[in-house]
């Protein structure tokens, strides 16, 4: 299984559908938060591939209609979705780390910091695919993540027009 994760897109989908016309066999879009519209319209224009999305914080008008986290059963695993925003994570991840620990998740899931991070802790995939439209550090960058065997891989890859 094949998952396409998208942060922080905040309006602008353009770069976020020429990733999907690019890569094969994309089993689910995930999309982190900032703009919830913007996964809307993912799920319109690719009605084959489930898209699951939680809000951000600059998703005031889905504030009460859509969840700002998520905990998703793919295969035996249980990811953590969020934006972040709730968790500090652009001053620490300790708080984000406990509560998939809490969860006893496999993965880890945000945004919101525009900056792409990928790490293990405690054997849970923690993962930030950056933001595919307004990257803090100039890298456009969105995730993939394999489900193979019982196992998952990453990798954060950067977006080049």
């Amino acid at each position: 299984m094949r998952l396409l994760i998208f942060s922080d897109s905040h309006g602008n989908i353009r770069r976020c559908i020429d990733v999907i016309d690019r890569i094969v066999d994309i089993d689910m879009i995930i999309h982190l938060g900032d703009i919830v519209r913007d996964a809307e319209d993912l799920r319109i224009l690719y009605p084959n591939i489930p898209v699951e999305f939680v809000a951000g914080n600059n998703d005031y008008y889905y504030k009460y209609s859509v969840p700002s986290e998520k905990v998703l059963e793919i295969g035996d695993k249980k990811i953590f979705i969020t934006h972040g925003h709730l968790y500090r994570v652009k001053y620490e991840y300790d708080t984000i780390i406990n509560k998939g620990i809490s969860l006893k998740a496999d993965a880890i899931l945000f945004g919101h910091t525009h900056e792409a991070y990928e790490t293990y802790k405690n054997g849970m995939l923690v993962l930030n695919p950056g933001s595919i439209s307004l990257p803090k550090w100039g890298n456009y960058s969105y995730g993939v993540i394999e489900m193979y065997n019982n196992k998952l891989t990453s990798c954060i890859c950067n977006h080049y027009l």
